[in-house]
């Protein structure tokens, strides 16, 4: 239905924007991505999971700014819709589906498995009944790597289930149950938090940390190697010997040293080579696009990273987007191809 529509409408009609029930949402205060972005195929059957099984309200519902298109690399006349989903009244971990008409797509990371690389794999939410919500996401077409599985982490006691969905973009379902953490303050106390966190899969561990470390000058927060105790049974469905024997190392990057929430955090599993899907996670694909991060001066930070002499994947840029308003933004690729777009609200 909402394809018939666009492709009803004339071009002149997308120089409208979005329509918003919350204006100027402030960015003041929030570290590590404000919100993901996900390119899909079917936007109303997205929109109805993230509503449903999430709990998730409608924020933005409507057409994008036109310069967009271009700040993606696409023709200028190219008709996007999106719509604007949060968990609670927060002003963090906001989720934009994003529907790009006209042009052909792949999956970004096309029947990828947890040990592919290449841009983002995954979104972190919690959860308080990982069976219900994975069942729910199952109804809908989803699959999972696993079957729940429980597993501890450092100090972490954790049910958890990875389950992929139709555009090739995969949740995190985290029951946490150690030690105890504010579900009030998660949104976690029904359907699925506010996303906390997102994988990239990487196959150069080193210069993905040189590139949060000591490009971006980011936190590390959470990190180290990790085994999984006989008999091996993991959420990444890596086969049990080698899960009891290869160790996975990882680091969470936040750009706070006191709140990774919102972290960007690299994972790589040693001994396995997977396919890289690094050339794939760009505009119009499908999938986990970009993480959008707030920060204070888009103008510096371009500066010093040019100046350390790393690429600017798209230079900084003046848009409007809805629900911050006017805003500066710019775009970096991680080393493993994960496009994250840094922006100022104006």
């Amino acid at each position: 239905m909402r394809l018939l529509l666009i492709a009803a409408i004339s071009l002149s009609a997308f120089t409208a924007q979005a329509t918003c029930t919350v204006d100027d949402l402030s960015s003041a205060g929030v570290t590590g991505f404000q919100e993901a972005v996900i390119s899909v195929g079917d936007l109303d059957a997205a929109n109805e999971t993230w509503q449903t099984v999430g709990g998730y309200e409608v924020v933005c519902d409507g057409p994008v700014e036109p310069g967009l298109a271009a700040f993606w690399g696409l023709p200028a006349d190219t008709p996007i819709h999106n719509v604007v989903l949060r968990k609670g009244n927060g002003s963090r971990g906001l989720v934009r589906l994003v529907k790009i008409y006209g042009l052909p797509q792949v999956q970004i990371r096309s029947s990828g498995m947890p040990w592919d690389t290449g841009g983002f794999f995954d979104l972190y939410v919690y959860v308080s009944d990982v069976e219900t919500v994975f069942e729910q996401l199952r109804e809908r077409g989803w699959q999972g790597y696993t079957d729940p599985v429980n597993y501890t982490l450092q100090v972490f006691d954790i049910t958890e289930a990875i389950a992929r969905g139709p555009n090739g973009e995969a949740l995190v379902l985290m029951q946490r149950n150690a030690p105890p953490y504010d579900k009030v303050a998660a949104a976690s106390e029904s359907g699925m938090s506010w996303p906390f966190n997102t994988a990239l899969m990487v196959s150069d561990y080193d210069a993905n940390r040189h590139f949060f470390e000591n490009v971006l000058g980011w936190t590390v927060h959470l990190n180290g190697e990790s085994l999984t105790p006989p008999p091996g049974l993991n959420p990444t469905a890596i086969p049990l010997n080698l899960a009891s024997t290869l160790p996975r190392r990882f680091a969470a990057y936040a750009n706070s040293e006191n709140d990774r929430n919102g972290s960007l955090q690299i994972l790589k599993t040693e001994g396995l080579t997977g396919v890289d899907f690094r050339d794939r996670a760009e505009p119009p694909n499908l999938g986990i696009l970009t993480m959008r991060v707030p920060i204070d001066d888009v103008d510096a930070l371009a500066k010093d990273v040019e100046a350390k002499g790393y690429p600017i994947h798209v230079p900084v840029t003046s848009l409007t987007l809805p629900p911050y308003g006017p805003v500066k933004m710019m775009a970096l690729k991680a080393p493993n191809g994960a496009r994250i777009e840094f922006f100022e609200q104006q």
